[in-house]
């Protein structure tokens, strides 16, 4: 009886290896894509074109054209460091520009409501436009997502 109680449990703990390994998933919405953990649920948010939520942190993605940023003298030649630096600007915000890899980014904390939020912004240059990610969490987690944003930001793809 204990061998068969053995071989259960072995059998269960191979069909949880084989099912639990994958805890990833990849989120596509608008021409993008981004793998992120399993349990991030796309919204609607009038001020963006991607929006993902968990229980602990959003993430949310602004699609500019160049069309459109041509009325604030942003065109297809204009560098991502330039486009961040007026986002920046925009948001009267001082933070520097960070680099990791092929990323471009900055970070910067807000207290929104009375809560404090961690915030890494990275910016994308496609053939069209512009885009600008923005993932959050509450800024006791900060060193939990940190590095995890920046992680994900990796992931990013566009069509």
């Amino acid at each position: 009886m204990k061998k068969k109680g053995i071989y259960i449990l072995l059998i269960f703990a191979f069909c949880l290896f084989l099912t639990g390994c994958d805890k990833t998933k990849t989120y596509t919405s608008h021409g993008m894509s981004i793998e992120m953990p399993k349990g991030f649920y796309e919204k609607s948010l009038a001020s963006a074109t991607v929006y993902y939520e968990s229980p602990t942190a959003i993430v949310t993605g602004l699609k500019e054209t160049f069309t459109t940023l041509s009325q604030v003298g942003l065109d297809k030649n204009s560098s991502l460091e330039d486009y961040l630096k007026l986002v920046l600007k925009n948001n009267n915000k001082e933070e520097a520009l960070k680099e990791d890899g092929n990323l471009v980014y900055f970070t910067y904390e807000a207290n929104i409501n009375d809560k404090d939020f961690f915030y890494t912004t990275v910016g994308y240059k496609t053939n069209d436009s512009f885009w600008l990610f923005n993932f959050a969490c509450e800024a006791k987690n900060k060193d939990i997502y940190a590095s995890k944003f920046l992680e994900w930001a990796k992931t990013i793809k566009f069509d």
